[in-house]
């Protein structure tokens, strides 16, 4: 009997693709085969995402499209788990009959158990290598946690590394702290093998994600911190960059500024402040105010001169004046912030926040959101067109195509996140492969791709 095809789609934030990457693995030891397509698939699975409305619309839509494999595919089972159903479990069940089953956050063992008995395909596997359900759920993070795809594998030139679950911060718009708990870090040993043992398999940019990477290891015992874990990646031989992503600014330390100087750390820092009014930020749970923001970027600049900071802002929160919003605006100009997300609050249940007077109403929360978003490009634009003429570095993510007498790439530099930020298209009359750093002049720019041309032909 062949092996099932198994075929996985995720939603969501790339702490969902770190955790859809983990279950790949774990499903690849158990004799399945990952398919690209789910037409071919016998099993399909979603991983969620429920952090606001728009995310929750995203889910219930792919349930509803990839159900229909059932009909014109080869899918005998579909099954969704993941944060929105943590949170929405049983009006999942109830008003979604589409999918066959249902699993909430950590509860991988019976999610592998449904899949082995409904494809009649029960993989044995060493005892050491089992996840138990105790495991899976007190020990998620334990040094076993990582589980490593073969060695023929090849990786992408970039990849997530999830450094913690959960959250422990008290912010009143927020349900991840319901859905996964309070933060838990991953032991040092653990993300370093991982990372390792990805590197030698092609992996070129590592991008540490959790929901907040700042608080990294307060919690272990030993102690540790970001700062302790970024120095050891460093070490790591085949590993050309490392980036760092959702790392809150109460938790920048002179430390971790200093890690960040090492040549192969990134110049860029995602750093969410959700806003810069200081009874906003109050309302929201965070601990810093706007003088306490503005210091850690400055001196994050001090220190790193060419850092790229990016952001993410939180508009229309109940009590959001037209003066809070223009001050914000006023402030993201000023600072130069044009890597920036805009989320338009979404009150959700058992949130202080949903229960808040004051709450803005729709439609001016969409025109503050399409204002927002227009300066933001406009920034943006200024900041790229800055950059024609200057020659970088840039890491191949993938060929975009060949005709005659070229190859065509796109790739990015250590300004920009994959998925995220700018990407950069140029053309060389040699086949390159992705993972390869090469030195490309910046020709042009429009939206948010730059495009350029190898600067030295004889050297590739």
């Amino acid at each position: 009997m062949n092996d099932p095809l198994l075929y996985l789609e995720t939603l969501g934030c790339p702490k969902n693709q770190a955790d859809s990457r983990q279950i790949s693995a774990i499903f690849n030891q158990r004799g399945y085969v990952l398919s690209p397509d789910p037409q071919e698939a016998e099993v399909i699975l979603l991983n969620t995402c429920g952090f606001i409305d728009e995310a929750k619309e995203e889910s219930i839509h792919a349930i509803l499209q990839l159900s229909n494999w059932k009909e014109k595919g080869r899918c005998r089972v579909l099954i969704v788990f993941g944060c929105m159903v943590q949170k929405y479990r049983e009006e999942m069940e109830e008003f979604l009959p589409e999918a066959d089953a249902y699993f909430g956050v950590n509860e991988e063992p019976a999610l592998f158990a449904y899949i082995d008995r409904y494809t009649a395909q029960a993989y044995p596997i060493p005892a050491t290598q089992a996840p138990t359900p105790e495991f899976m759920q007190a020990n998620y993070f334990a040094d076993s946690y990582y589980r490593a795809l073969p060695p023929s594998y090849r990786e992408e030139p970039a990849g997530y590394i999830k450094i913690a679950e959960g959250c422990s911060h008290p912010c009143t718009f927020c349900v991840i702290p319901q859905i996964k708990g309070g933060y838990r870090s991953r032991k040092p040993a653990s993300i370093c093998a991982e990372a390792a043992d990805r590197a030698a398999k092609g992996l070129k940019e590592l991008i540490l994600v959790a929901q907040d990477t700042a608080a990294y290891g307060r919690d272990l015992s030993p102690a540790s911190s970001l700062a302790e874990l970024v120095t050891s990646l460093t070490a790591i031989e085949d590993l050309e960059r490392i980036r760092i992503l959702y790392c809150y600014p109460e938790g920048i330390d002179e430390a971790l500024i200093q890690a960040m100087k090492h040549p192969k750390v990134c110049p860029y820092l995602d750093m969410p402040i959700q806003h810069i009014d200081d009874a906003l930020l109050q309302q929201m749970g965070r601990p810093m105010d706007s003088r306490q923001i503005k210091r850690v970027i400055h001196r994050l600049r001090e220190a790193v001169p060419d850092i790229a900071l990016r952001t993410t802002c939180l508009l229309g929160f109940p009590g959001e004046s037209a003066e809070a919003f223009q001050s914000l605006m006023d402030f993201l100009e000023a600072y130069r912030l044009e890597r920036v997300g805009f989320f338009a609050f979404s009150p959700q249940p058992d949130t202080l926040a949903g229960q808040m007077p004051n709450q803005v109403p729709a439609d001016e929360k969409e025109r503050r959101l399409a204002v927002a978003q227009g300066k933001r490009d406009l920034l943006l634009r200024g900041r790229l067109d800055e950059l024609v003429g200057r020659t970088l570095s840039i890491l191949i993510d993938e060929k975009s195509g060949e005709d005659e007498n070229l190859y065509y790439y796109e790739g990015r530099s250590v300004w920009d996140a994959p998925e995220i930020d700018a990407v950069v298209s140029f053309s060389s009359r040699h086949r390159l492969r992705p993972g390869q750093i090469v030195s490309v002049k910046i020709t042009h720019s429009k939206d948010y791709i730059l495009s350029g041309e190898i600067a030295d032909e004889s050297c590739q």
